[in-house]
């Protein structure tokens, strides 16, 4: 139905799409898997015309008779023989419309002859669900709506582009489920391969421009990237080593030459260097192998002091009438990691917000570092809010585009108040500019805090990388920064709220080991908020599972992976 044929995307001379040649056959899921800025998206918007102005595409892409790779006029194609479940489709929904609407209009402009119910239908909901508007519905069933926009003009080829990033593992399910058993042509856009390989019947694997490999379902991976993904997919079972690929992806046009993964491979050769390994029989690799790569460092359990307490913690949201938290009780000690695990709209949010005192909650108690929380008001509450550390979960939205890192991660020393020595304007600009001399932390030098900090992360304190701006960072050195941002105050208690959830998996592995580093060398409290139970089993001493704001089971993470007692517990874990 759908072939590709040598089709390359250049960006001003730059090749995002190097020469990739790929099949959609009537009624098949193929997954295309790799690292951000792959190439995957652009691919897929070649497809559908929507690359922006100044692109170049060669090559061919074939739909039947029609080369989508040359049509300049998509009037009555797109939407109609090619469709899309864009990225980010459960905030694409109209906010204003109701779903019934929303239905009526993609049907009325493509001119498809089912009725909106019946759509609904298709996807699994109800025809109850047309009169409600987008905010009153689950992350699960808004994902359902835009996949039955996409198929109201009935198309042959369903482009889907990360159409399960941000849901939980069990809506992840049902929602793969659904798409493979539409029974229509579709191309899987994903950086996540271990969630799209049972579903999709192949998978081609991108790297960096080119496919590295393609495999039909069930045969086993054959490249050492394909294997690295597989590593950095953190399974339930703590035998299994969750590992991570060392390195990042080359930037656009920097890809050095001979094979394009040689500077991240453990099994590298002299003429992986010098020679770009052909695709044959599905595999472009000199020498393909089992690799070994780094893994997430455990520790034996903490015993230290409880950092935070927290005892019959009730909220109410009282203009929804909804009733978050039940009476939690949790504590969580110095070097220990503790992850937070549930269901969207299970608390876990809510219990991190009022753990940072941006919350008052309904009733119960907090402490952090022995001082109570829930009481204090003004320059009190932010002196123990300045105890605790707070990474954001979008690393692409938390970080002003327009600081340089020096100056973003001593931001938060300039914003406290209370501290008698601030960064003056001239010192603050000066860490954006140079490289100051490294002096001991004795003293309270702020310079010295914001390389430690810097450090502590995972990150390089010169003078060039100072400067840079967020921009220029790859996704997981601006994780690591909002995560240096976060210990620059030296904090005693840091909460990651889903911290990995829109990172590449080959990099969130050494998210976590960045985590487990900070616990053990400076005995920090760790709260990892997570939607992925694996992820937690994988790096966390102690897991909590929340669901509709209770805890429903608690324990050493490796006794509750073994051995789960909650029926939610086993469901998050299969």
């Amino acid at each position: 139905m759908l072939s590709i044929t040598e089709m390359s995307v250049r960006y001003h001379g730059l090749a995002a799409v190097d020469r990739v040649s790929l099949d959609v056959g009537d009624g098949e899921v193929v997954a295309l898997v790799g690292e951000s800025g792959c190439g995957k998206t652009s691919l897929a918007k070649a497809l559908l015309g929507l690359l922006p102005a100044g692109a170049e595409v060669t090559g061919s892409a074939l739909l039947g008779d029609d080369d989508l790779a040359r049509r300049t006029d998509w009037t009555g194609v797109r939407g109609r023989e090619v469709a899309i479940v864009p990225q980010g489709a459960m905030s694409g929904l109209s906010p204003v419309h109701k779903v019934g609407g929303q239905l009526t209009e993609m049907l009325t402009l493509h001119g498809g002859r089912a009725r909106p119910g019946e759509l609904l239908e298709r996807v699994g909901l109800g025809a109850e669900h047309l009169t409600c508007y987008p905010h009153e519905l689950s992350g699960g069933q808004r994902q359902r709506v835009a996949i039955a926009l996409a198929l109201a003009g009935e198309p042959a080829l369903l482009v889907a582009d990360e159409p399960t990033t941000g849901l939980d593992a069990i809506i992840q399910r049902q929602v793969l489920t659904l798409l493979t058993s539409l029974g229509i042509g579709m191309l899987i856009v994903s950086h996540d391969l271990a969630a799209l390989a049972p579903h999709a019947d192949r998978v081609a694997v991108m790297y960096a421009g080119r496919l590295a490999e393609v495999r039909a379902k069930g045969a086993p991976a054959r490249h050492p990237y394909t294997l690295g993904l597989l590593t950095a997919t953190p399974a339930t079972d703590r035998a299994i080593p969750w590992g991570s690929v060392p390195g990042a992806a080359p930037a656009l046009g920097r890809a050095a030459g001979g094979c394009r993964f040689a500077p991240r491979c453990p099994l590298v050769r002299d003429v992986c260097r010098t020679e770009d390994p052909p695709l044959v029989d599905d595999l472009a690799c000199h020498h393909p192998g089992a690799p070994v790569y780094p893994v997430v460092p455990r520790t034996a359990p903490s015993s230290g002091t409880a950092v935070a307490a927290l005892t019959g913690v009730r909220h109410v949201y009282r203009r929804r009438g909804v009733e978050a938290l039940k009476g939690v009780d949790l504590t969580v000690r110095a070097g220990e990691i503790v992850g937070l695990v549930g269901e969207s709209g299970s608390g876990k949010s809510t219990l991190a917000r009022i753990v940072l005192g941006l919350i008052r909650p309904t009733a119960g108690r907090v402490e952090v570092a022995g001082e109570e929380l829930t009481g204090r008001r003004g320059r009190a509450l932010r002196r123990v809010q300045r105890r605790v550390g707070f990474v954001h979960q979008d690393p692409y939205d938390s970080l002003h585009p327009g600081m340089r890192v020096g100056a973003l991660v001593a931001e938060p020393l300039v914003l406290s108040r209370e501290r008698p020595e601030r960064l003056g304007r001239e010192r603050l600009e000066r860490l954006g500019r140079e490289r100051p001399e490294r002096p001991g932390r004795a003293g309270g030098d702020r310079e010295a805090l914001v390389l430690a900090a810097l450090e502590a992360a995972g990150l390089p304190c010169d003078r060039d990388f100072l400067r840079r701006f967020p921009g220029q960072l790859s996704g997981g050195q601006r994780q690591r920064v909002s995560i240096a941002r976060a210990l620059v105050n030296e904090p005693v208690l840091l909460i990651a709220d889903e911290a990995t959830s829109m990172l590449d998996v080959s990099t969130r592995a050494g998210i976590a080991s960045t985590l487990r580093a900070l616990a053990t060398e400076r005995g920090l409290a760790v709260v990892f908020v997570t939607h992925d139970l694996g992820e937690a089993v994988q790096s966390c001493d102690t897991i909590v599972v929340l669901r509709s704001g209770e805890i429903v089971e608690r324990g050493p993470a490796a006794d509750l992976a073994a051995a789960p007692t909650h029926p939610y517990t086993r469901e998050l874990l299969t």
